[in-house]
């Protein structure tokens, strides 16, 4: 997970909670199968990229136009509207929370 965001330690809580949720029954029994570890997979993978699709989007065309200027720094009206908005501001987390439940 790119730092792009500061998501990462969100997915990495949601991706616990979705392991424990699938894995708990399987680790009391001793019975982990990769079917179980396939599922937590399947939960976890659209979110993750989706996040990370949209990182890679803010990096290449927001964060790495302002790290290679000699400009002073103006920020970008899209990273302005992104902080200022909420509902614009907390969909990554919810895109998240949409799949863990």
């Amino acid at each position: 997970m790119s730092p792009v965001g500061g998501v990462g330690i969100n997915y990495a809580i949601q991706d616990a909670v979705a392991t424990v949720n699938v894995l708990s029954q399987g680790l009391k029994s001793g019975r982990v199968s990769d079917a179980d570890l396939a599922e937590v997979q399947r939960q976890r993978e659209w979110p993750t990229r989706v996040i990370q699709a949209a990182q890679s989007f803010l990096q290449r065309r927001i964060i790495a136009g302002a790290l290679n200027t000699a400009q002073a720094a103006n920020v970008p009206w899209q990273l302005r509207l992104f902080a200022k908005i909420p509902i614009v501001r907390d969909i990554p987390p919810k895109i998240s929370d949409i799949s863990s439940t």
